[in-house]
């Protein structure tokens, strides 16, 4: 019955007169773990007049993450769809890089500037540039190098980054498959709380989400 909460919440009708927002959270967060979320769903007629509510369970089978759930309104993201492809399952689906910089940048605030939008461009605003590059007075500057994990898609633009600013990047390992351990989840989805007529769901604006290797939804 995914499909058709799927299907109802993405129909003009739902998106002007209804709207769902969680009612209750069990399980625990982990290593496979289930997880159920429970949702309140109302439409209302021209004027305000709650004409219709039903109760749904959302079961996440080996939850990985989720984030925005406990939002008392989700408006304007409403739009539920499950994908497969997406920045924020990199990690699990994509093989894990580590890597070398060799060399510090002449103007680091530059540096750090244009790898915040190689990030935005790439990964829309999803991953956090800071996951990946920080303490670099501290450490990048004194060492002349600096050593990072990223997930394969980054690589190319991080590099493109480095060559305009004189810094060598070489890849020196690439983990996969079950070499990456947890990290390791191919099955992985997202469940998107979206809007695609506000923002695509490949850029962050804050949509809420699930991530796990199945859902499974049911009417109470």
């Amino acid at each position: 019955m995914l499909e058709e909460l799927i299907k109802r919440t993405n129909t003009t009708k739902f998106y002007q007169n209804g709207h769902f927002h969680l009612t209750e959270l069990k399980g625990q967060i982990g290593h496979f773990k289930t997880m159920e979320f429970n949702f309140i769903v109302e439409e209302r007629d021209d004027y305000g007049k709650i004409t219709d509510v039903e109760h749904w369970r959302l079961i996440a089978h080996n939850t990985i993450k989720f984030s925005g759930i406990f939002s008392e309104q989700y408006l304007p993201y409403i739009k539920l769809k499950v994908l497969t492809e997406h920045p924020l399952l990199w990690t699990f689906n994509k093989n894990e890089l580590e890597c070398e910089l060799n060399g510090f940048p002449t103007n680091a605030s530059e540096f750090i500037g244009d790898l915040f939008f190689a990030y935005e461009k790439h990964a829309g605003n999803w991953l956090p540039l800071n996951e990946n590059f920080y303490n670099i007075k501290e450490y990048y500057k004194k060492a002349g190098k600096m050593n990072l994990g990223i997930s394969e898609p980054l690589a190319e633009p991080i590099r493109a980054v480095c060559e305009k600013h004189g810094i060598e990047f070489n890849v020196e390992n690439v983990i996969k498959d079950f070499d990456k351990g947890y990290a390791y989840r191919p099955n992985a989805k997202l469940l998107i709380f979206g809007n695609e007529d506000v923002s695509p769901n490949d850029f962050s604006l804050g949509q809420p989400y699930i991530i796990a290797d199945e859902f499974i939804a049911n009417q109470k």
